[in-house]
């Protein structure tokens, strides 16, 4: 029986909705890199309010690997901008309840990789780390704003920062409808709407308004109709959501154990 343009309508807006995930690392990763260093430039002056005039994306970014379930120890985006900072984000689906400690690893790693022997210590860059999470993160459930920013301060006098050389940066992805909703001018706000779902009415809205998160939605989209990418994103979701039903069966296993101790 012959297709009606009627279902082919609708075919055409499903498939149209079906947009691969950015907050999907290896959906992140193949769009914010070199080869789309405009798309990459604009999300990063977004996220820190500042305007690039040089952006240098490291497509080598190699970490150890730490843990088993390490995302085979690379970083999702490490760049240098203005030649003064180096900037690192981060993509967080899942809650192992050690992203304070993972942070400052990566901080670490970034900032020791550049004082090489018998060079001064006042050459090193700034280093920002920018976490990008999506799960309910338990020191910050009260606070209401999507973003919250933390540096090294005196205890009793919070003025006085003690180094500006590190920067960690959390954004819950859960808040982020909640900010835009106040502000819908937000830039980093719709960077992120678009970074957690491009197929939302939201970020439709936000296209016709912001030529930039337009072009990088040509660009997932794109990506959407290769074969490849889309069961390599498909795979990594996946085990995503095993993982964290492991977890789960894990944190629940445990609780029973405590509960019969009492």
């Amino acid at each position: 029986m012959p297709i009606s343009n009627k279902e082919k309508m609708n075919e055409e807006r499903r498939k149209e909705r079906e947009l691969l995930k950015p907050k999907n690392d290896i959906v992140f990763q193949s769009l914010f890199n070199q080869k789309n260093e405009n798309i990459t430039k604009n999300m990063i002056s977004a996220l820190l309010g500042e305007e690039i005039t040089k952006i240098t994306i490291n497509e080598t970014k190699d970490l150890f690997r730490e843990y088993p379930e390490d995302k085979l120890g690379i970083l999702d985006l490490e760049a240098e901008i203005n030649n003064k900072e180096k900037i690192d984000i981060e993509i967080q689906l899942i809650d192992r309840k050690n992203l304070q400690e993972r942070l400052l690893r990566y901080f670490s790693k970034l900032y020791s990789s550049q004082v090489q022997k018998g060079h001064d210590y006042e050459e090193a860059k700034r280093v920002v780390i920018i976490a990008i999470i999506g799960y309910k993160f338990e020191l910050t459930k009260e606070i209401e704003e999507m973003e919250t920013i933390w540096n090294l301060r005196e205890k009793t006098k919070p003025e006085l920062i003690l180094t500006d050389k590190i920067e960690i940066h959390i954004i819950e992805l859960d808040k982020v409808l909640g900010e835009y909703q106040k502000d819908n001018t937000n830039e980093k706000a719709q960077w992120m709407l678009f970074i957690d779902n491009p197929n939302t009415k939201e970020v439709q809205k936000v296209v016709e308004e912001n030529k930039e998160i337009k072009e990088a939605t040509v660009e997932v989209r794109k990506m959407s109709e290769d074969e490849k990418l889309r069961k390599l994103a498909e795979l990594r979701e996946k085990a995503i959501m095993d993982e964290k039903d492991i977890y789960r069966a894990g944190l629940e296993k445990r609780n029973r154990k405590a509960e019969k101790k009492k």
